[in-house]
Formats: structure tokens, sequence, C-alpha cells
């Protein structure tokens, strides 16, 4: 992708889709938001991903073994974005 595509989800949640190559970099502790090229998205956690036959494995909730087409994904964002700052003590209670 050479723009960004913002998207907003059901839940209010708003994010930037990643490039579908990107999903090799991806944390697969974290549970991650796939957008399809339909509108549709799903989300689930990242198992293999295999650029040379273009093929996604993933873990759905860790009892699926599933495969999906990188062809068929637009983009795909963490479900949970990654927080920035720590809560800081305060000792004013």
């Amino acid at each position: 992708m050479d723009f960004k595509v913002k998207v907003t989800f059901a839940d209010g949640s708003r994010r930037v889709l990643k490039d579908p190559s990107e999903l090799t970099k991806a944390n697969k502790r974290r549970e991650i938001r796939v957008v399809f090229q339909n509108g549709k998205y799903t989300d689930l956690h990242l198992g293999r991903v295999c650029p040379k036959l273009g093929i996604v494995k993933i873990n759905t909730f860790g009892l699926l073994h599933e495969g999906i087409k990188l062809g068929k994904i637009m983009g795909w964002c963490y479900k949970f974005p990654r927080k920035t700052s720590k809560r800081k003590n305060h000792d004013n209670y």
C-alpha cells in the first residue's frame, strides 16, 4: 500500500491499516484484526506467514488452524494498541 487506510470499526475504535506484506513482522503474541477486500474483518492470533505461497496460517483464538490468502487481505492492525506511557503514581490520594 502506498497510502494510508484509516478505518473505524463497529466498536468505535479507529486504526490505520498496515500492509499485508508486513504480517511477517507482526508480534505473534498480540491479537490482530485483519480487514479483507470485501470490507469484512476478523480478530485472530497470527500463526505463521508463508510469503512464497501467499498464505497466512492463523490460530483463531488458539483452537482452529486455518489459512488465508494474502491477496484477499486489504490490511491489518493490532486489535489493542500498545500503551505509550505507564500510569504515573500520584501521592495525593
